[in-house]
């Protein structure tokens, strides 16, 4: 087991953005960056690369499909960019139409963080920020870390914590895009498990009605390993891109994993358990915003990743019912999201 970090660049700002690579008994290998804290790849031993990442500065400090990020404070969106606590009404800033996406325009993923500790021994990483409501607009000062660990069981496990010195919102994720059949290949063609037998009902805006809807013989049941393809070619929608970017209630207090996501042809497997009672399912081609034309890129280029983003349910400040999203000032909070892979 080893734990390398090296330079990967600068920002025009003059950070260095640093690189971490960590190898564990069986020769796989976890890549990150500091920029974001973010799961750059995923590279078995044999050189498949299960990941979506990028090699250079540039495209970390352009990247709207936040590929690999983590997010916060709050992944998802927030309706209107407001929110009320303790009395007092939040605007956070609108980046996404009306509304707060993954925490505005300045959210974890935007920053370059700090590497706290490493952690040979165990093959762990630690980064931490810290954000200030002058930066994001939500309160207080908040103080938050993101442990990554590369088991030589071949499980990467994450473990977010925050304070903050005053009540706020934490509801952090991971953006990593998985491609279990190899980088390029056509995510539509995997096989998607996901624990829930409910999903959240959507607004045309991305943004819940409240409703919980039942997944069960319709294009939304994953409940049995499923041709991600199959389902959406049941979908009610002619979009040309059409897709899931969806919210999903998983079941707790279980050992069944939250998703499993397979390619068949390798037999190659994630498996996601977490301790959050939502993923968000977005499966698309990260490139595809970079194209007029971005039919005619999709007729060429298919969706290549899968997103499975483990947090509590979207916009959950709003519909209480979906969980409890707020940090009391002082308390320390954690959250882990572990990924087994198998047959690599």
């Amino acid at each position: 087991m080893t734990v390398s970090v090296t330079d990967f660049g600068n920002t025009p700002a003059g950070e260095t953005i640093k690189h971490v690579v960590i190898t564990n008994a069986n020769g796989h290998q976890l890549g990150l960056v500091s920029w974001g804290a973010s799961w750059q790849s995923f590279k078995t031993a044999a050189g498949v690369d299960l990941v979506l990442g990028f090699n250079d500065v540039a495209s970390y400090l352009d990247n709207d499909y936040y590929l690999g990020n983590i997010v916060g404070r709050v992944g998802g969106r927030l309706d209107q960019a407001k929110f009320d606590l303790n009395g007092t009404t939040y605007h956070l800033d609108a980046n996404e139409g009306a509304n707060t996406l993954h925490g505005g325009e300045k959210n974890f993923s935007h920053k370059n963080w700090e590497i706290a500790t490493v952690d040979e021994a165990n093959n762990s990483v630690t980064f931490s920020t810290t954000m200030t409501e002058a930066e994001d607009h939500f309160p207080g000062t908040l103080k938050t870390t993101v442990t990554y660990t590369l088991t030589d069981d071949d499980e990467v496990k994450l473990d977010f914590g925050a304070t903050s010195d005053a009540d706020t919102l934490y509801n952090p994720t991971s953006h990593v895009y998985f491609n279990m059949a190899g980088l390029g290949a056509d995510a539509r063609e995997l096989e998607l498990q996901l624990n829930a037998s409910r999903h959240l009902e959507f607004r045309p805006d991305q943004l819940p009605t409240g409703k919980l809807l039942e997944t069960a013989g319709t294009a939304f049941d994953f409940q049995t390993k499923t041709k991600i393809g199959d389902n959406i070619a049941k979908l009610e929608t002619d979009a040309f891109d059409a897709k899931f970017d969806d919210a999903f209630e998983v079941a707790t207090g279980t050992d069944a994993p939250a998703a499993i996501l397979t390619d068949p042809v390798s037999g190659r497997t994630v498996e996601v358990s977490t301790d959050r009672n939502g993923v968000i399912f977005f499966i698309t081609n990260p490139d595809v915003d970079k194209y007029e034309d971005q039919a005619a890129f999709l007729a060429e280029n298919p969706f290549n990743g899968v997103a499975l983003e483990a947090q509590t349910l979207s916009d959950a400040i709003h519909h209480p019912e979906f969980g409890d999203i707020v940090l009391p000032a002082g308390v320390e909070k954690h959250y882990e999201t572990r990924y087994v892979f198998k047959n690599i």
